[in-house]
């Protein structure tokens, strides 16, 4: 865990139409997924199945009636667990344009290592069932297990070790949203939920939790989704 550092990419876009809120992840992953193409070697990355470890926020400033204007300038974030995803996406989205979003200027800062209290989403949170949203499919119990084993998959990819699964990653978790969050991803309506863990005063929870910070929480996160924040303690 000693070596695992979780980088923040935040990078300015000027935008050249008219967002809505509904279309927004996909008009930034398309964006980095753009990025990626730019290099053979990123592009077999970006084209693999499974987990690719980074996820990226929604547009940080906030629009009333959530339509994000053409002809100003808005912020997204990119976390990720690997250094040389970092240096290369902090070189290459300044240059990238889609016809929707210009790329300006990318910083980077370090996520540092520090007790969590507690992690919040920003994006909604995504289970991908055939049937659908998974209200009405699953039950609370089978949605909380699908999430402690994707979190689970996600720490022993990045830590390159296995680990005992008997442990408590949260104590508490609280659905904040009274509805389904809909977005869209090109022609499909995705719908999920934002909610925040208490997490576990324990060795590994918290070894788990720092690198939820960087992969994302749940699925489709190179989508947009499962975006957390943090609030730390002690």
């Amino acid at each position: 865990m000693l070596n695992i550092q979780v980088y923040q990419i935040d990078c300015k876009i000027y935008l050249m139409k008219n967002v809505d809120l509904t279309q927004m992840l996909y008009e930034i992953s398309y964006f980095i997924d753009l990025g990626l193409g730019k290099s053979e070697k990123m592009l077999e990355f970006h084209k693999r199945r499974g987990f690719k470890n980074y996820v990226h926020s929604g547009f940080l400033e906030l629009e009333k009636d959530k339509v994000y204007k053409e002809g100003k300038i808005y912020t997204f974030s990119i976390r990720c667990v690997d250094e040389e995803l970092k240096d290369y996406l902090l070189q290459t989205l300044g240059d990238i344009s889609t016809g929707t979003l210009k790329g300006l200027t990318t910083t980077v800062k370090l996520i540092p290592k520090m007790y969590i209290e507690k992690l919040y989403l920003l994006t909604p949170g995504l289970i991908k069932l055939r049937e659908g949203y998974w209200k009405g499919n699953i039950n609370f119990a089978s949605y909380e297990k699908r999430l402690f084993e994707n979190s689970i998959k996600k720490a022993k990819m990045v830590m390159g070790e296995n680990f005992d699964e008997n442990f408590a990653l949260y104590n508490h978790i609280t659905m904040l949203n009274h509805k389904p969050i809909l977005n869209r991803y090109k022609e499909i309506a995705l719908l999920g939920d934002k909610f925040e863990l208490l997490i576990a005063d324990n060795e590994r929870a918290q070894q788990v939790a720092y690198i939820l910070l960087g992969t994302g929480i749940l699925e489709n996160n190179t989508a947009g989704y499962g975006f957390a924040n943090y609030k730390s303690g002690y």
